[in-house]
């Protein structure tokens, strides 16, 4: 059977679906998988997975109608099944399944947005599910291939050996110092940058760390675009804590760093989920987002988050972020540095006692 995996938008929509591609291709190993994917990033992160046969990228957002359309016209008809992973309700994935013309498009009804989102064109689907995290969620798309109960394996990455000892070098001047990465930024997609926590906060938090370790080292990670970020809160640390601003030229370059950290506090992200992937013991902080939904999966973690009444207020669809009770995300304006402090400790106490 061939099994095509239509494109998700994020590294972490992307690593959230690695466990499922494994049961399935553990269950059934004479099955075809394409992975397609629209960015370099998302393309990385499924890179030398054994558990799919084929990763396609085509910059499909940047690319011109026509280009588009000759590269949808080599796969037409050639798979039995395409999958929109959970979460994908919006009508660009199933606009893309259907045209692909599968014999089978399987994914998900959503609560929210479902009509409006095309969801109609599947030819299979499951109800979501608000108590399910969203591995849980595209475990149970697996029904469809009559797998039932399928393990929970934690979300994968694999590096190459080369690519290992690139992060591990990259490190070894400060392998004596307690390595703390964090990750200040998140995608803009959809106003999804109000998903941060305040700068402010970081560099407090920053400061705590030098009281807690003087031998520590503050690891800011993040994308090209997010450069500003990790600047200002270099500067404004400047003298209070060693500070390394990680650049890299590829997602996975930035994995093989990460893989070094001992600890990693950041935003709901799509690094926080690579950290989970990478086996970080790993703090998310969460505002509007819902951390049933999207805590970091199969690592040991934290989730802080304030529990306003309002929270979490975000749900899967087409519509940007907002802040439906007007208060400009108090959620995570008022997420103090000392909660997220508390939380790493705790978790730090955690990795201590092993």
């Amino acid at each position: 059977m061939d099994i095509g995996i239509s494109p998700l938008y994020g590294i972490g929509d992307t690593l959230l679906f690695t466990p499922a591609v494994r049961v399935l291709k553990e269950t059934y190993p004479d099955y075809t998988i394409t992975a397609f994917t629209f960015f370099p990033t998302t393309r990385d992160v499924l890179l030398n997975n054994p558990y799919i046969d084929s990763v396609v990228y085509f910059p499909m957002l940047k690319e011109s109608k026509i280009s588009t359309l000759l590269f949808l016209k080599r796969f037409v008809r050639k798979f039995d099944v395409v999958i929109n992973f959970y979460p994908s309700n919006r009508r660009e994935y199933n606009l893309f399944a259907l045209s692909l013309m599968p014999k089978k498009i399987i994914g998900h009804d959503y609560i929210k947005s479902n009509i409006l989102s095309f969801n109609f064109v599947k030819s299979w689907t499951i109800k979501e599910d608000y108590a399910l995290h969203v591995v849980e969620e595209n475990l149970a798309l697996l029904k469809y291939f009559e797998i039932e109960s399928p393990p929970r394996y934690p979300l994968q990455l694999f590096l190459k050996e080369e690519e290992v000892e690139w992060g591990r070098m990259y490190v070894k001047p400060y392998s004596a110092k307690l390595r703390v990465g964090i990750h200040p930024g998140t995608s803009s997609f959809k106003n999804h940058d109000k998903r941060r926590w305040p700068l402010k906060h970081f560099v407090e938090f920053g400061k705590m760390l030098k009281h807690y370790n003087k031998d520590t080292v503050l690891f800011v990670f993040g994308g090209s675009e997010e450069k500003p970020l990790k600047e200002y809160i270099k500067e404004k640390l400047k003298n209070t804590i060693e500070t390394v601003v990680v650049e890299t030229s590829s997602i996975r370059k930035t994995a093989s760093i990460m893989q070094r950290m001992d600890i990693f506090v950041s935003n709901d992200s799509g690094l926080m989920h690579l950290a989970a992937a990478l086996k970080l013991p790993t703090v998310g902080i969460f505002g509007p987002t819902n951390p049933v939904w999207v805590r970091p999966w199969g690592t040991a973690h934290r989730v802080v988050r304030l529990n306003l009444p309002c929270s979490p207020c975000f749900y899967y669809s087409p519509k940007p972020l907002s802040c439906p009770r007007g208060l400009d995300f108090k959620c995570l304006k008022e997420l103090s540095a000392e909660m997220v402090f508390k939380a790493f400790k705790e978790l730090m106490n955690e990795i201590k006692k092993g």
